[in-house]
């Protein structure tokens, strides 16, 4: 009889603890949604191992509780509703669109509270942990730019598609969305540099290789904390900084030689004596030819006092007459009048994209007179090469 009893004793204790156990394993995340009814709300996250982790629930007029289980480091996590928040339009046969974003937060081992709109999801406020605390601190900051451009972009599809009026001319729309996406750009990079010891700064730097010079974002990566330098998210920063340390700034050009569109053989070698700037484009790249007005400005003001620029074109083209095609319809159409070589025609000789390590359309490389990198960018969103020429000619 007495042994039956340790034995139910030893049952009943082994039962608490695993209860315990399971309950100080997880945390509990809470909060409100405005404009929510009884949607699903959820979470979802990969975690270390690579498992993917999730929970949901029905909320209960814009509330909710969800447990996750704790992290043994920070994890980014994705929180999401059943409201459908995504832009669609149907065309003639073609459907246009874009998925509504999501919030992202850490999940870690603190129960966490979030508070927001549910139709501005993504800019919700998460607090409960020093990381998700700063997250919150960088989006208050950014967020008055945030929301104003996501509704623009939002109104300008929807007039676009759905044949509706806009209250401003779509050029005004146009330029404060320029305006704000250059005010948003400065936020994050002042907040990375005054908080380099939270996983915020990690996770932002991972998606701003294309804000810096390849130079600048070293730089910048050199004073975050090595509290997450080994953090999952750094992973693609240091991707990255491997791949462009193959032409840091002060090393040679790498040499190429190749015919250009007319025929005429270019040898980057030759070019000593000149500032040249090697565009690295392609005629499907929206960015790259949105970037040609402006340096069509840059090539006006400097090219009497000696500032060259090739362009280096990467076609998806199965054939090189397909490539050549699309590549001198671009051409002419956006009227881009200097040194033009296709990287396709003599790659299997030279693989000029390859040696760059180019892993972004546009990347733009300026070298200096003496065929030294001054300077990697990728994307057109800093005025980095303008500062630049304007130092090397005095205006």
């Amino acid at each position: 009889m007495k042994t039956l009893q340790k034995l139910c004793t030893a049952i009943v204790l082994s039962i608490f603890s695993l209860s315990v156990h399971a309950q100080t394993d997880s945390i509990t995340i809470k909060g409100h949604l405005k404009n929510m009814d009884n949607q699903t709300v959820g979470i979802v996250l990969r975690n270390e191992q690579g498992q993917t982790i999730s929970a949901k629930t029905v909320a209960n007029q814009g509330s909710f509780s969800l447990k996750m289980p704790k992290q043994d480091i920070p994890v980014v996590a994705s929180l999401y509703t059943s409201l459908n928040r995504s832009l669609n339009a149907k065309v003639g046969e073609n459907n246009y669109g874009a998925p509504a974003p999501n919030l992202d937060l850490f999940i870690y081992n603190k129960d966490l509270n979030i508070n927001g709109d549910i139709w501005l999801l993504q800019f919700a406020e998460v607090n409960g942990d020093v990381e998700n605390n700063a997250l919150t601190a960088y989006r208050k900051l950014v967020n008055p730019y945030e929301v104003r451009n996501y509704i623009i972009y939002r109104d300008l599809f929807e007039a676009k598609y759905h044949e509706k009026q806009l209250k401003e001319s779509e050029a005004q729309l146009e330029k404060e969305l320029s305006v704000g996406s250059s005010k948003i750009r400065d936020i994050q990079k002042d907040f990375v540099r005054k908080n380099p010891d939270v996983l915020a700064t990690v996770y932002l730097l991972s998606r701003m290789q294309n804000y810096y010079t390849a130079q600048d974002y070293q730089d910048i990566w050199n004073k975050v904390s090595e509290k997450y330098k080994n953090h999952p998210l750094a992973t693609g920063i240091k991707s990255y900084l491997k791949k462009v340390s193959s032409t840091p700034a002060g090393s040679p050009a790498i040499n190429f030689e190749r015919k250009d569109k007319d025929g005429n053989l270019v040898n980057l070698a030759n070019y000593k004596g000149r500032v040249v700037l090697l565009d690295f484009w392609g005629s499907w790249c929206g960015p790259c030819r949105a970037s040609h007005p402006h340096l069509k400005e840059l090539y006006k003001k400097y090219h009497s006092k000696g500032f060259e620029i090739i362009a280096v074109a990467h076609e998806r083209g199965n054939t090189v007459e397909e490539a050549k095609k699309s590549w001198l319809n671009a051409i002419a159409e956006d009227g881009i009048n200097w040194t033009h070589i296709l990287n396709k025609d003599g790659i299997e000789k030279q693989d000029i994209v390859k040696d760059y390590n180019v892993m972004a359309f546009p990347t733009k490389i300026l070298i200096d007179k003496e065929g030294k990198i001054l300077l990697r960018i990728s994307a057109s969103a800093t005025d980095d090469i303008d500062r630049a020429l304007e130092k090397i000619y005095g205006f």
